[in-house]
């Protein structure tokens, strides 16, 4: 028989006495609510914003440029003023002009009155037909000149007219070249560029061989396509609105094998800006939601892909799942969880099925 010493004895005792820690306290925990989505295709283009319409603004008259009543850089409205040249030139050019036409009005008034008077000459037989022919060729030259008096007015208004520019579309508006005070001519150049920004399009380039198989899907036609068009900014945010193609090249770029599309989104915040990149990418808004968890979440053993859940009492929970394709930062969780499970994304290193935790939620 072996025989201990007594130290060794108190000492296996003593661990044996140790405490089981039930006050400790619950590991902390990130969750995040599994989530439906629509997945989107695996294509991915590079595109480049692009305005509906750009108009260079160009003085039509030669004048002292009185004012600038924009701000550089600034945002215009259809109609809105933009330059106003010196008017006091072409003003009195239209003064002029009216006062002519109202002197032709009153000589063609005065030999209307004398055709009237030799018409009734001639039926008397008082005067000669060559008296009357000649009143009527005279009342005639007097309406031509009435015609050309109006044509001068005409004209003339329209010079007054382009004294002050105005804005032919909303967009925003470049700087000017061209300092007040400066003289100004029709071959002065552009004083300014405008681009429309609401809406805006965004252009791309899809392989011919995509696009044969999106019709082939029903998901194009010429010029338009079911499709949703979205779009990831520079610094990798999605753009909250989705655009629709507005058109298809009749034609493939034979260097490329690729066919240029075009679509248009709403852009009221003015967050797209003509020139600027973005990545294009699609969705059939027709598709089945799916849902997602972050790939953070999905653990692998033995018995396959799991995760952990947050169930009653903040009691950890195992769900067995089953995945489909990757989305991005997520899986598809096609069997074994449903949109709105908490799924725990970190601390994961802390815990077991059946542990309690204190979970905190992200902020979607």
């Amino acid at each position: 028989m072996k025989y201990f010493p007594l130290a060794f004895v108190l000492f296996v005792s003593a661990i044996g006495l140790v405490p089981a820690h039930a006050d400790d306290p619950a590991p902390a925990v990130l969750v995040e609510r599994a989530s439906n989505t629509k997945p989107g295709m695996a294509d991915v283009y590079v595109g480049r914003v692009a305005a509906v319409s750009t108009v260079k603004v160009e003085a039509r008259v030669e004048g002292v440029l009185e004012s600038q009543k924009f701000t550089d850089g600034g945002l215009v409205k259809k109609g809105d003023v933009l330059f106003q040249i010196e008017k006091d030139l072409y003003q009195a050019s239209a003064d002029k002009a009216q006062a002519t036409l109202d002197g032709a009005k009153a000589t063609a008034l005065n030999g209307k009155i004398n055709l009237d008077r030799q018409k009734q000459l001639l039926d008397r037989g008082d005067v000669s037909q060559a008296v009357y022919d000649s009143a009527e060729a005279d009342y005639k030259a007097d309406q031509a000149e009435v015609g050309e008096a109006q044509a001068d007015l005409d004209t003339a208004k329209i010079n007054l007219g382009f004294t002050t520019i105005i804005s032919p579309i909303d967009g925003r508006i470049s700087d000017s070249p061209v300092d007040v005070g400066n003289l100004i001519t029709s071959n002065t150049g552009v004083l300014a560029t405008i681009t429309s920004i609401d809406p805006i399009h965004v252009k791309f380039f899809i392989s011919e061989r995509d696009l044969i198989l999106k019709r082939q899907e029903g998901l194009v036609s010429e010029n338009s396509s079911t499709l949703d068009v979205k779009l990831q900014l520079s610094d990798g945010a999605s753009y909250p609105a989705a655009g629709k193609i507005d058109y298809i090249s009749n034609e493939v770029e034979t260097a490329t094998d690729t066919v240029e599309m075009r679509a248009a989104f709403d852009n009221k915040d003015a967050l797209l800006v003509p020139g600027q990149v973005v990545t294009v990418t699609f969705e059939d808004p027709n598709a089945s939601e799916v849902v997602v968890v972050p790939q953070t979440a999905i653990q692998l053993d033995a018995k396959g892909h799991f995760v952990f859940v947050v169930g009653k009492d903040n009691v950890v929970e195992r769900r067995d799942v089953t995945l489909g394709n990757q989305i991005g930062r997520d899986w598809i969780v096609s069997k074994g969880l449903q949109a709105g499970d908490p799924v725990i994304i970190q601390g994961l290193q802390k815990i077991h099925e059946g542990v309690k935790v204190s979970p905190t939620e992200t902020q979607s």
